[in-house]
């Protein structure tokens, strides 16, 4: 019986040694030729991205979350304090534990922060980390051909590989969200991959090592790498030495994160709060209940669309390896488990550690495809000796060989066009090059938002900021919008505002950028809030900047505020000084899509003229993903006696009319009863989504109204001004008292 046993385990340990060691291939012309191939595209790719991610920071896009947090807590550690950091959201994150801030091993375990700490010796700046992220991505590129040549015997179908890579739209928006160390996996886990499968046991420790010290979980990717290794290439020493490895370091980590944490464990372990209250209960859940956790976390459809976007680049290729595409389990589980949308939404840095496994599951696939129609090719040349019954005929077996050869490579060039392909439609979805449809980013808003490929531009209102940048002693504290902190992160104390809004030195504000992490209206009442609220005062104004000292004499209302009375400061006016509201005026020429129409009241008392409209939105409007913003051009005659609301509304199909938005924020702190005689001015709506709207064709308007008109009315007729088109392209409707911005398709 033991014999019988042992016979049998030999057969399956003989089935599943499918990756012994690999035939060497010699270094031929050909060879050389795809290396160069790799390289120019490499450096094609870091040059580019490098160029693109340092001009969206001198163009104020990166953000607070996470270029900013990153930027301290390296320069922290260069100044006396272990990545020390103080930025955080207090709206919706679990990791602000006071105004003296946090080690960033409280959130993360990134040791390999050490060794990118030392460039800051050389160049403080967060551009050096956007350009080692890019380096390290880049160099991925070469992993990838190594691994495709040895796997498919082609030096020039693994260039497809390494572009396939390169161009893999996950990867691309890992490198391009600001920094993040687990962004390094994408070249490191590929590296490691390919050290594994060629046997090179001291590099393969060397970056599994590197891999497990970018984030906390790739550890447990490692310990699958281990696990894969002792089973499908029998390397029970090396593989057993990986998951010992990996399971120390989760000790480490865990121990490191102790201590640092001030509750005693790792602070996002709150994103799997409904699995469990720790990682012990969650494996528990795991283990217990595997087909609610499928139905809630797999086979919702936002979580398959999740699997889509990961697996179409490749043409859906990497399910046919499944024993390679397992490996990917662990990330995928991070985030697919988790209760942050972010993370199983295919953007930001999340899938960099899974690219990896999705492109060596390609190589498999292809590797298989080629097998099987060998393997389909040889049966149908057996069957056709036996039914001729010619036995070994030289001339075609010949035949037959040559003919297998092209069939060999027209697959091959087949599979990789397929492939190629498919990552380019991807890329024109989801991908970050210039031929790229242009997605909105979370934590930029509206500022984002553009129909084609914008390369980063600069402008006098982003050279101003420096202006006010130089006004900051570099000791002071400073509560910041997003797009501010990344460029004034290098001290010890630095808020993400409103975060420290009632005691930092100072308060650096953009009412013109993104005011993430509140929406539009919280944010501007809760600015109004400091600025009538008595601790602050006003050190410089212009151009949509505030800087603001505590200590300083505080803001008076303004006599042109609607509400001069009201308790609640989002209805007052803030006396800023004129140069404040500069940000609204605009010269002539740059009126876009020009028109002439005039809204008047009913009492004829307030009349504006509208000279420029312009709407920014998707063809096929989405109810689930769909926005718009709105631009307006008025040239004033005179200010109004009274303030102005603008009102963006919907007609369905059926002629009901929507309430779409009221938010033109500029309106807040430059109302029209202040508006000077000859400007030119420009009013952009803040991005708005659509609710609520049948299927179909349906049509945005834009009315105006008395800004005291109560909001429970705003959607009668009666109170909106008068409406004369004199010329332009938008329509009239709604009996002359609102104007036709767009027409759009509405789908689910």
């Amino acid at each position: 019986m033991n014999s019988i046993w042992r016979k049998h385990i030999a057969v399956w340990r003989n089935r599943l040694y499918l990756y012994p060691a690999p035939d060497a291939m010699p270094y031929t012309r050909l060879f050389w030729l795809a290396t160069g191939l790799v390289t120019l595209a490499a450096l094609l790719f870091a040059g580019y991205f490098i160029f693109y991610l340092t001009g969206r920071h001198d163009a104020y896009i990166t953000s607070a979350e996470d270029l900013g947090i990153m930027d301290q807590a390296i320069w922290s550690t260069l100044h006396g304090q272990l990545f020390h950091q103080t930025i955080c959201n207090t709206v919706n994150d679990t990791n602000c534990y006071g105004f003296n801030g946090i080690s960033r091993f409280a959130i993360h375990f990134e040791p390999i922060l050490f060794p990118v700490s030392l460039f800051y010796i050389i160049w403080p700046n967060p551009k050096t980390l956007l350009v080692i992220q890019t380096l390290v991505v880049a160099s991925g590129a070469f992993p990838a051909f190594w691994l495709a040549r040895l796997r498919l015997r082609n030096e020039l179908a693994a260039v497809a590989i390494a572009l396939l890579y390169l161009l893999y739209p996950a990867q691309q928006q890992a490198t391009i969200y600001d920094f993040h160390a687990v962004t390094f996996t994408a070249a490191f886990l590929l590296f490691t991959l390919y050290f594994m499968y060629t046997r090179r046991t001291a590099w393969l420790f060397v970056f599994a090592i590197l891999s497990m010290a970018c984030k906390e979980e790739i550890p447990l990717t490692i310990i699958i790498f281990g696990l894969w290794s002792i089973l499908f290439q029998q390397r029970w020493r090396s593989g057993l030495a990986l998951v010992l490895l990996a399971i120390g370091w989760i000790g480490l980590e865990y121990f490191i994160i102790h201590i640092y944490s001030p509750v005693g464990h790792p602070l996002l372990i709150s994103r799997y709060a409904s699995l469990g209250s720790n990682p012990l209960a969650i494996a528990k859940t795991l283990l217990l209940h595997p087909y609610g956790v499928l139905r809630v976390y797999v086979f919702d459809p936002y979580h398959q669309l999740y699997l889509r976007i990961l697996l179409s680049p490749a043409g859906y290729l990497p399910l046919l390896a499944p024993w390679v595409f397992v490996l990917a389990v662990p990330g995928l589980a991070v985030n697919l488990l988790s209760a942050d949308p972010n993370m199983h939404s295919g953007f930001f840095q999340y899938n960099a550690e899974i690219v990896p496994v999705l492109i060596f599951s390609t190589i498999e696939a292809i590797v298989l495809i080629l097998w099987v129609a060998q393997w389909s090719g040889g049966r149908l040349q057996a069957w056709r000796r036996k039914k001729t019954a010619s036995g070994d005929n030289p001339p075609f077996s010949t035949r037959a060989r040559h003919l297998g050869k092209w069939v060999h490579i027209v697959l091959l060039v087949a599979l990789l066009i397929f492939v190629m392909s498919s990552v380019v439609r991807a890329d024109k979805v989801r991908g970050a090059m210039p031929f790229s449809a242009v997605n909105i980013d979370p934590f930029q808003g509206a500022t984002q938002l553009s129909p084609t490929f914008q390369w980063p531009q600069t402008n006098a209102h982003i050279a101003l900021a420096q202006r006010f940048i130089d006004m900051i002693p570099p000791s002071a504290s400073v509560s910041a919008q997003s797009h501010l902190v990344p460029h004034i992160s290098e001290r010890m104390n630095i808020y993400l505002f409103p975060y420290a809004d009632d005691r930092a030195d100072y308060l650096f504000l953009d009412v013109t950028g993104n005011t993430y992490p509140l929406i539009s209206s919280l944010y501007i009442h809760e600015v109004k809030k400091v600025l009538l609220g008595g601790d602050y005062g006003i050190v410089a104004a212009q151009d949509g900047y505030l800087l603001l000292k505590r200590g300083l004499p505080s803001t008076r209302v303004s006599p042109y505020s609607p509400y001069r009375g009201s308790s609640d400061v989002s209805n007052l006016l803030p006396d800023l000084p004129a140069t404040f509201c500069s940000f609204v005026r605009v010269a002539p020429q740059q009126v876009q899509h020009p028109l002439q129409a005039t809204f008047t009241s009913t009492t004829a008392s307030a009349s504006m003229k509208l000279v420029g409209l312009s709407a920014v939105y998707p063809g096929v409007f989405s109810l689930n993903a769909g926005s718009m913003q709105i631009t307006t051009y008025w040239k004033v005659t005179a200010p109004t006696p009274f303030p102005v609301q603008l009102l963006a509304l919907v007609t369905d199909k059926n002629g009901k009319n929507h309430f779409a938005t009221n938010d033109f924020p500029a309106l807040s702190w430059c109302p029209t009863n202040t508006w000077r005689p000859g400007t030119t001015i420009s009013v952009v709506s803040d991005l708005f989504l659509l609710r609520g709207i049948p299927n179909g064709l349906a049509h945005v308007s834009l009315a105006l109204l008395p800004a005291t008109h109560p909001f429970s009315t705003i959607m009668d007729e009666q109170s909106w001004f008068s409406l004369q088109v004199v010329n332009g392209s938008g329509i009239s409707t709604h009996e002359t008292r609102a104007l036709q911005v767009a027409t759009i398709s509405v789908v689910p």
